[in-house]
C-alpha cells in the first residue's frame, strides 16, 4: 500500500467499482475478465484490443474515491499513453473529444509494470479527488493493445454532515 500526503494509506478501489465498460476490446479478453475479482489480477485473464490499439475504459464507482495512482501490468504490447477523465456521462470514442483531458500520461517502459513488479503511476495530486467515474483512453503504437492487470489506488471520500445545530435541540 502507498502513503498519501494526507497520512491515510491508499488502498485498491476496485472493490468500490459499480460498473466498468470497455469499448474496443476483444470479445474473449475483456475488463471484466481482469477486474471480476475485485483484486489486482494474477490469472492468465487480459484485456486486449480489438479493431486498433485504442482502448476506452470507463470505470464508475460506488460512492466518491480520491485516486492516487494507477498501476498497469503488461507483459507484452502495453500502453504508451493515457488520457484520463473524471465524471463524465455516456463518453465513446464519438464525443470523446468534446471534453478536455484531466491529465494526459505518457508513459515510459519502466512505468508499466511486467510481472512481479509494481510500478506506480502517480495522478495529479489535486485533480482525482472527488472521482465517482474514471475514463481511460489507452492508446498505444501497437497493432493492438494488452493489459493483464489495472490497480486504482487511493482513498474514499466520506461525506461529512454539517453537525453544528446538533446541541441546539428544542425539548
Amino acid at each position: 500500500m502507498a502513503s498519501s500526503k494526507s497520512g491515510m494509506q491508499d488502498v485498491s478501489l476496485l472493490e468500490h467499482i459499480a460498473k466498468a465498460q470497455c469499448l474496443n476490446e476483444q470479445d474473449e479478453h475483456t475488463l471484466q475478465s481482469i477486474l471480476s475479482s475485485k483484486a489486482r489480477n494474477i490469472s492468465a485473464s487480459y484485456l486486449d484490443s480489438d479493431a486498433d490499439a485504442e482502448l476506452l475504459l470507463n470505470i464508475e464507482f460506488n460512492q466518491a474515491v480520491r485516486v492516487r495512482s494507477l498501476v498497469i501490468q503488461a507483459q507484452e504490447r502495453g500502453p504508451e499513453k493515457l488520457r484520463l477523465r473524471i465524471n463524465c456521462s455516456a463518453i465513446d470514442f464519438t464525443n470523446y473529444e468534446d471534453s478536455e483531458d484531466t491529465q494526459v500520461i505518457e508513459l515510459k517502459a519502466d512505468q508499466v509494470s511486467k510481472e512481479g513488479t509494481t510500478k506506480l503511476i502517480t495522478l495529479h495530486p489535486t485533480k482525482f479527488n472527488h472521482v465517482n467515474s474514471l475514463h481511460i483512453l489507452v492508446d498505444s503504437d501497437h497493432d493492438n493493445t494488452r493489459i493483464d492487470a489495472l490497480d486504482i489506488l487511493g482513498t474514499l471520500v466520506h461525506a461529512t454532515k454539517n453537525l453544528s445545530g446538533l446541541g441546539q435541540q428544542e425539548d
